[in-house]
């Protein structure tokens, strides 16, 4: 039967950080805009497998290896000082990410999630040098923002789709908390960062 730690432990790992890239990706495809029709359904499949390799499977492993090796003791990073190393790595991949991404003709909607992200990873690196910001709420308030700039700038109306965003971000928040992961803080900043950073970043690269 399951109880409120294993709800936590489910959501925590389905919106996982290194998942959220990926996902944001995947339902970018699924709307009915002109992306669509600009991209092949067999481009997309290689654009979601490159992006679920470099920002899911390479760092998961790499964080592996860090743990086999003693850097890190638990591979959920719960230690703020071990989070440096796998981030900085984290943000490497993203880079190799969009620089594989910039050889590709492709809607620069697709390039700007990708370097934001990276750029989000970046605030998250900063600010963990002196302080445990929850990177799972930093990579969902970075989607719910995403989701608003797209429905912004494709015109189309996913209004029910920024609600889920919200909704499970709410979720997984809640789930943090029960796992005692990070405290309200942490939380509440990490989500607010990634959300605004987005749209500021989105307003800034607009100009």
């Amino acid at each position: 039967m399951l109880n409120q730690q294993n709800v936590a432990r489910a959501f925590s790992t389905l919106f996982h950080p290194i998942l959220i890239p990926t996902l944001g990706l995947f339902i970018l495809f699924q709307l009915d805009t002109f992306l669509t029709f600009a991209i092949s359904a067999g481009a997309r499949r290689f654009l979601l497998l490159i992006v679920f390799i470099n920002t899911a499977v390479a760092p998961m492993l790499s964080v592996l290896l860090m743990k086999h090796t003693g850097y890190v003791k638990d591979i959920r990073l719960y230690d703020r000082n071990e989070r440096i190393l796998p981030l900085m790595v984290t943000i490497a991949l993203f880079f190799i990410t969009y620089y594989l991404l910039r050889q590709l003709a492709l809607p620069s909607l697709i390039y700007f999630f990708i370097i934001s992200a990276t750029l989000l990873v970046i605030l998250t690196l900063m600010v963990s040098f002196f302080w445990k910001i929850s990177i799972h709420m930093v990579s969902l308030g970075g989607l719910t923002g995403f989701l608003i700039i797209t429905s912004l700038l494709l015109q189309t109306d996913i209004s029910w789709l920024i609600v889920t965003a919200i909704l499970v971000s709410g979720i997984t928040a809640s789930s943090r908390l029960i796992l005692r992961a990070h405290n309200p803080a942490q939380v509440y900043a990490g989500y607010l960062l990634g959300l605004l950073a987005m749209l500021l970043l989105f307003y800034y690269f607009r100009t």
